[in-house]
């Protein structure tokens, strides 16, 4: 199959490029040209056109794999028969259409994701092109670098584990369809044939491992708003556990927890009485935020309400939230309760100050290691680190033991499944954990009792979503 693929947001042609939304550094500048001259030009268009996507900063990505799970289920009330219904929206995501931008009322919702993650994928192969050229110090070079290469690793691991199969084996994923790979530094309307699974994985692991020689070098000190080395080694860690490679994954999980100088945020230390967020300013474990700017742009708490002012609303699973004790304080700093229905709220913007909705954390290298030794036959050590965090997020925790290695393995999924809900996770490790059977339920907001079931079958290919819509038409193939 061949795509063609066209960047949108921004012309680019060589070096010289549409700045737009680039904070302070565009203010002092009138011209909408500009030849980037030092790396600190390059730090604003990896932030500006990269991070925050240029003219469409406020473009939610990615924000629907939530609802394809089982941590989401459905309130309606037909007694307000009168009023809207948030569920018709997302319609397509939550019943696993074959084409899930379709919503319940026939209109398309576009799938902006393909399109801002290849445009994040242009921004670096331009960097990386042209930053010899730049004028700065080795350090800052480097530190760009780093930055670059994460960028693309962490572009083409979202695109292929949304629009690609589950990485099975080697030999399976050089058997896979992939996604394209794109190396053009320039706009270009052209034709791209997908790579294999294991191309794009190797060109992942490639991208990080060259992003954490380039942080390695550079030693710079940086904040929560860049990306930096422990966020590369965490999304290594990822990697080598969606690969299997659990030796690897512990490894990078280890150094994550060894050297970020971070430490799990202990919420049961006055968090719960003083209704902070989950993403707070003084959150200790947050390695990278990013998202985007604002409450009013954070789709997941659109399309999750638990709300009563409507007929129809999408809610977290009751089976999800059963899963946490009564002293975890985890339900009151990641979820909002209204009339015992809980929406997510691990960001509030006016309540996280200063953070993004998302992040790269530091729990997430304990449960990556304690999956990769569970896996190992370690149960012992896996439920060490699953305590770990249970004791930073429930007032008394008694920690968990397992009788067999299987359970052990189980008890690390549980917990994986409430430490990481709502952060766009729980597809991916769906998949990864063998694409089991899914069911939702969709009801009848007009008609009492009148439902359908949806039934995602146990390796069901759609697991894997279309590629988007408009790219799709672009195809003559």
């Amino acid at each position: 199959m061949k795509l063609h693929y066209i960047f949108k947001p921004i012309l680019l042609c060589a070096a010289v490029m549409t700045l737009s939304g680039c904070g302070d550094f565009l203010e002092e500048k009138s011209q909408d040209l500009y030849i980037p001259k030092t790396i600190q030009d390059y730090r604003e268009f990896l932030l500006g056109e990269g991070l925050n996507h240029g003219n469409n900063n406020q473009v939610s990505i990615s924000e629907y794999l939530d609802l394809l799970t089982d941590d989401v289920s459905e309130y309606v009330n037909v007694r307000r028969k009168d009023y809207g219904d948030s569920r018709e929206r997302m319609w397509g995501y939550y019943t696993w259409n074959e084409d899930p931008e379709v919503d319940y009322n026939k209109t398309v919702i576009v799938d902006r994701s393909w399109e801002v993650y290849y445009h994040r994928i242009l921004v670096s192969n331009v960097i990386l092109s042209d930053l010899a050229k730049a004028s700065g110090t080795d350090q800052e070079r480097k530190d760009m670098e780093g930055e670059a290469h994460f960028l693309r690793a962490w572009s083409y691991f979202m695109l292929v584990n949304t629009y690609a199969v589950p990485y099975e084996s080697d030999a399976q994923a050089d058997a896979a369809p992939g996604v394209p790979i794109n190396s053009a530094i320039s706009v270009e309307n052209k034709k791209l044939s997908k790579a294999t699974l294991g191309d794009i994985y190797r060109l992942i692991e490639s991208d990080l491992d060259a992003s954490i020689a380039a942080f390695e070098a550079a030693k710079v000190e940086k904040t929560i708003y860049r990306p930096n080395l422990s966020t590369a080694y965490l999304l290594r860690s990822r990697v080598a556990l969606f690969k299997k490679q659990y030796d690897k994954a512990a490894e990078y999980a280890t150094k994550v927890i060894n050297t970020s100088g971070k430490k799990l945020y202990d919420l049961t230390d006055g968090v719960a009485e003083a209704n902070d967020r989950f993403l707070n300013e003084k959150n200790t474990e947050v390695l990278f935020t990013y998202g985007p700017e604002g409450q009013a742009v954070f789709r997941l708490q659109t399309y999750i309400t638990a709300s009563n002012s409507e007929k129809g609303c999408f809610i977290v699973s009751p089976t999800l939230m059963s899963m946490y004790t009564s002293k975890d304080v985890r339900i009151k700093a990641c979820y909002y309760a209204n009339m015992r229905r809980y929406k997510p709220y691990k960001y509030y913007a006016a309540r996280s100050h200063g953070m993004f909705p998302y992040a790269f954390h530091l729990a997430e290298a304990y449960l990556n290691r304690a999956e990769a030794l569970a896996e190992t036959g370690k149960a012992t050590e896996a439920l060490k680190d699953i305590n770990i965090i249970r004791n930073n997020r429930i007032t008394g925790n008694k920690d968990l033991t397992a009788a067999t290695p299987e359970e052990a393995l189980q008890l690390v999924k549980d917990e994986r499944r409430r430490e990481l809900a709502f952060e766009g996770m729980r597809w991916f490790d769906l998949r990864r954990w063998g694409c089991p059977e899914l069911k939702h339920v969709y009801s009848s907001s007009n008609v009492g009792g009148e439902k359908i079931e949806y039934v995602l079958s146990k390796g069901d290919k759609r697991y894997t979503l279309p590629i988007p819509r408009d790219e799709r038409l672009i195809n003559e193939n």
